[in-house]
């Protein structure tokens, strides 16, 4: 099933480096096989449904390594006539 998610994470620890969080969640995602587009607010990834939720545990589990309460903002679409990003 093709979906897309919109994953928004937010440190909320206090004492930590949120931006260092963050850019290490990126990171993670950046290293992943699917479509992705960071925007300052939130990062869309494209893919497999059951990857896209696999990726996203993993996401929050590295978040979870620099902060130990992190919030995470997810919105999930799915659409098995959704084209790719990049033929937008």
């Amino acid at each position: 099933m093709k979906a897309s998610i919109a994953l928004q994470v937010l440190p909320l620890s206090q004492g930590i480096d949120r931006i260092a969080v963050i850019d290490q969640v990126i990171a993670y995602l950046q290293a992943q096989s699917v479509t992705m587009v960071v925007t300052p607010f939130e990062t869309v990834l494209e893919g497999d449904f059951d990857e896209l939720m696999r990726i996203l545990k993993e996401a929050l589990e590295v978040a979870g390594q620099g902060a130990d309460n992190v919030f995470a903002n997810v919105k999930i679409n799915e659409n098995k006539y959704r084209r790719d990003f990049k033929h937008r």
